[in-house]
């Protein structure tokens, strides 16, 4: 065993120069990036399965509109904390993770406030359901998003086996938890988003609270003021950054719902379901390098950054062939009720073309706290796909945003590169 391990070691350093990175680091993390991926997506897929195969299409378009709104509401919470909590603990300031918790567990409480007056909105309009669910989510949510944090001070300390460990067990606890609300509740979506807000809630104060007492993180008064400080108002800057990506994020099944109904929002969120989860595991990955990147200089990442652009491109290529190639015996066999919705998810698998190389920029980015060009780009493209997504969504509905979202991709990719090399050419 010994022998398989230095030969493999060996070979992963001799071919370091091809890449042009850890292949050691890769190879050891990578393996549980690809384990947490893997298991959450065959997961997810049973959910999937039976959602598209128990619950009907107007139900199901239901619970994925109150999950927007509550996303939208989201602009009440500090998002960007977990990237600055994950920056400073790759940095060697541990403290900065419950410094976090408790400015969060105070700001987030807004969130709480704004579910309360929209859920009373819809109570007085005759909509109980919706208000008793945006109730529900307010109460859970806010403590969920704070809670999580617990992930990025792991992968700040590059546990990502651990982290991907934790992800697969609250993907299993948020999968059971949901099977059994379908099958106990039938049709009632209020019970889907009790169990929704329950499982994602209780995972994350369980491995919140395992965290805490295994690693035992410094407390918030143990480091420097100024440098707690400066990592909660990158935080800060970080979420207003990103408040209309929150809007972008939920905005597609807004206006969907509203143009063209429930049932529409269902076929598009089953579409999406399978190439937004190949983004995600490839977003994952790109992940991996982020501790890396913020011990390394602009020009350090520059010397490498063609590279890095046209593997992304490459990979993001073959995992388009592949998904197009399979995903209608996908569609026919696991979830023949929405075979209509092939089409539409064979032509957004484009967009994961552009997935890696977008990914990779953004986190350089915040790696290298470029907060002014973080802002600017941000604002050019959120502004842009919002624009895309009411324009298109309403002319053209599910077609409409599918071709939104795979232009927006290519857009996106082509900001992302002007903007880092304006940025790293001051």
């Amino acid at each position: 065993m010994q022998f398989l391990k230095s030969t493999l070691y060996n070979v992963l350093r001799k071919h370091e120069h091809l890449f042009k990175t850890d292949m050691v680091y890769v190879a050891k993390n990578g393996f549980w990036v690809f384990f947490g991926q893997i298991s959450s997506s065959v997961l997810s897929l049973v959910l999937v399965i039976i959602f598209a195969n128990l619950v009907n299409k107007e139900t199901y378009g239901l619970y994925r509109y109150i999950l927007s709104i509550a996303g939208i509401l989201n602009i009440f919470t500090l998002t960007g904390m977990n990237e600055a909590v994950t920056q400073a603990v790759a940095a060697g300031k541990e403290y900065a993770f419950k410094a976090s918790i408790i400015y969060q567990l105070k700001w987030n409480l807004l969130m709480f406030g704004a579910a309360l007056v929209l859920g009373s909105y819809y109570l007085l309009n005759g909509n109980p359901t919706l208000a008793i669910s945006i109730w529900v989510m307010g109460i859970f949510s806010p403590l969920t998003a704070t809670l999580n944090t617990y992930n990025s001070y792991l992968a700040g300390k590059k546990k990502f086996k651990v982290v991907n460990l934790c992800g697969f067990v609250s993907t299993l606890i948020y999968v059971v938890g949901m099977i059994t609300a379908i099958y106990l509740s039938g049709d009632l979506v209020v019970w889907l988003i009790v169990a929704y807000s329950l499982t994602t809630f209780i995972s994350n104060l369980i491995f919140y609270v395992a965290v805490t007492r295994i690693y035992r993180p410094p407390s918030a008064v143990s480091g420097p003021k100024s440098e707690i400080k400066e990592v909660i108002n990158y935080g800060r800057n970080l979420t207003f950054i990103g408040y209309l990506g929150k809007i972008v994020a939920q905005i597609d099944s807004i206006v969907l719902v509203h143009f063209w109904g429930a049932s529409s929002l269902a076929v598009y969120s089953l579409a999406n379901a399978m190439p937004n989860r190949a983004t995600g595991m490839l977003k994952d990955y790109t992940s991996l390098g982020f501790p890396k990147f913020a011990s390394k200089t602009a020009t350090e990442i520059n010397s490498i950054f063609r590279r890095r652009i046209i593997q992304g491109l490459v990979i993001g290529a073959i995992c388009t062939l592949a998904y197009v190639v399979l995903s209608p015996f996908l569609f026919k066999y696991l979830i023949p009720k929405y075979i209509d919705g092939l089409f539409y998810s064979q032509l957004l698998a484009i967009s994961i073309i552009f997935a890696l190389p977008n990914r990779y920029v953004g986190l350089i980015l915040t790696a290298q706290k470029l907060t002014k060009s973080i802002f600017v780009s941000s604002l050019v493209q959120n502004t842009t796909q919002i624009l895309l997504y009411i324009v298109l969504g309403i002319w053209g509905g599910i077609l409409g945003l599918i071709i939104a979202k795979v232009s927006f991709s290519f857009v996106s990719f082509l900001i992302n590169i002007m903007v880092w090399k304006i940025s790293t050419s001051e």
